[in-house]
């Protein structure tokens, strides 16, 4: 207690002029901040009010068609958006950047201000809620020194939509919600941070609140994401019958899935779906109940929104984690289940759909990718590896070759990230290489591990420089998988043995 007191009486010594807790308002607006404090980096390099545009509409245009976790009208300048949301606004500008040294000191400055914000000045506003959205959609890849947050700023997030009280129906007065009114009738300097009125934008930062955690907690493995709410079904039921922006069916569309999803991760599969024991026949009850609900979503999408790559990237990993159960490894005892083969090649068309669309995307539009389409992809190339080294009766692991290469999957990846820099016109020199160029590379050391674990691939050179399978993962510095997201988490990769809450399947 006495350092937390110091470092209080310090910061408030240091910082009185620092951002002050706002009043909350009940539409989507927040008060203008005082004057914070740059870093020489930034100060360099000052954006003309046409750059600042051009980066509000490859945002609005570009990045949101694949999250929407907000609608930005038209006719909002980049001005307007910097004043109504001073902190979305650092991080949109962190994410447009095309230099690499710049982009690193606007990273560093957007986790120096929300940790200032949010933990000195104990500010709640949806400000800051969608800037720490846009943070884990985006700016975790770009982030400059590269840092493992995904889960800290996924529970900020998540801290920040219970502060707000986005989970739950907007009160018609303050004094109903009993938490902050029990704070604020003793405490009078204290003010509620809850808006009696909900707002369409307060709808979508809690659904991709939602869909970002969840697709964080299953990539992760060590967290719970949002907990769904009955208000939460409405704003979703809500934004269904919106015509405000495009972005909303897609977002509902995706929010849909990942509640599927979620069910599916807690699914009663660690006794295996094969077999006559009670648990396995409950386990495939559930697996054909899950399968009609995903048949039921897709019947049930908007004709319009049939074709949509976004939806369709969380429907094709919906369902191969739905069919991953039959990677579970069997026991000693199975004979060969002609279901599980039948979900074993299921799962594998699902992946090759998965990576036919991948392709389909031009280099440019990679850096459009959001967090979950990159978790996707890793999601599916270890998925791929263990479909491909799979040993069971009757599984063809050179059908599996023929149908979907996992070492051309990888070189295709690797040469088409290594193209994004030049086709977005991305500015780096040194070690503050773009993000894109350091996942090829990646991607290729991946390659070479990958060749050394599959069968024999007439043709195939493989780089086996450190050593045989068995130092599989030793051979590889795990400082190469710092480097890609410079998340630690990422060591699965390597080693094929699932996705998050999957890996202890194997």
């Amino acid at each position: 207690m006495d350092g937390l007191m110091m470092l209080l009486t310090s910061s408030g010594a240091a910082g009185r002029t620092g951002l002050q807790t706002p009043t909350p308002l009940p539409a989507d607006t927040h008060p203008e901040p005082e004057a914070e404090t740059s870093s020489p980096e930034r100060e360099d390099v000052v954006d003309t009010p046409a750059e600042e545009e051009e980066a509000l509409h490859a945002f609005r245009t570009h990045r949101l068609q694949f999250l929407p976790l907000i609608h930005i009208p038209a006719t909002t300048t980049a001005q307007d958006l910097k004043h109504q949301s001073p902190f979305l606004w650092r991080c949109i500008t962190a994410v447009e950047s095309k230099h690499a040294a710049r982009q690193a000191a606007l990273c560093v400055t957007i986790r120096e201000l929300a940790g200032k914000r949010l933990l000195v000045d104990c500010d709640k506003s949806l400000d800051l809620l969608q800037g720490v959205l846009v943070y884990l959609a985006w700016v975790t890849f770009h982030s400059q020194p590269q840092k493992s947050s995904l889960c800290i700023y996924a529970q900020m997030a998540i801290g920040l939509v219970y502060e707000l009280g986005l989970n739950k129906p907007a009160p018609p007065d303050l004094s109903m919600t009993v938490s902050n009114s029990n704070a604020v009738g003793h405490m009078p300097g204290l003010k509620a941070s809850i808006s009696t009125r909900r707002t369409m934008n307060e709808r979508r930062a809690v659904l991709s609140c939602f869909v970002l955690t969840s697709i964080i907690a299953q990539f992760l493995g060590r967290m719970d994401p949002l907990r769904w709410t009955p208000h939460m079904k409405e704003c979703l039921d809500i934004l269904a019958q919106s015509d405000e922006s495009p972005g909303d069916g897609v977002l509902v569309q995706i929010t849909r899935t990942r509640l599927l999803a979620d069910q599916i991760l807690q699914g009663p599969w660690s006794e295996g779906v094969y077999g006559l024991h009670p648990t396995q026949a409950l386990a495939a009850f559930h697996l054909k109940a899950f399968e009609s609900r995903l048949e039921t979503i897709k019947v049930e999408m908007p004709i319009p929104l049939t074709g949509n790559k976004p939806i369709l990237f969380h429907l094709y990993d919906t369902e191969i984690s739905l069919y991953e159960v039959a990677l579970v490894k069997p026991p000693p005892d199975e004979e060969m289940s002609s279901q599980r083969l039948g979900h074993l090649y299921a799962c594998l068309h699902v992946v090759k759909q998965f990576f036919d669309l991948f392709f389909t995307i031009a280099p440019a539009e990679y850096t459009s990718l959001a967090l979950p389409y990159l978790t996707q992809v890793s999601h599916c190339l270890v998925t791929l590896f263990r479909l491909s080294t799979l040993d069971y009766p009757g599984w063809d692991k050179a059908a599996v070759k023929g149908t979907v290469d996992l070492l051309v999957v990888a070189e295709q990846i690797a040469t088409r990230m290594s193209q994004v820099a030049a086709a977005v016109g991305m500015h780096s020199d040194g070690a503050l290489g773009d993000p894109f160029s350091k996942l090829g590379m990646m991607m290729q050391k991946l390659r070479s591990e990958w060749a050394v674990r599959l069968p024999e691939c007439p043709g195939v050179v493989v780089d086996r420089g450190g050593g045989g399978g068995e130092g599989f993962a030793s051979s590889m510095e795990m400082g190469d998988l710092d480097s890609f997201l410079s998340w630690s988490e990422m060591a699965w990769l390597t080693e094929g043995n699932g996705a998050g809450g999957f890996s202890s399947w194997s």
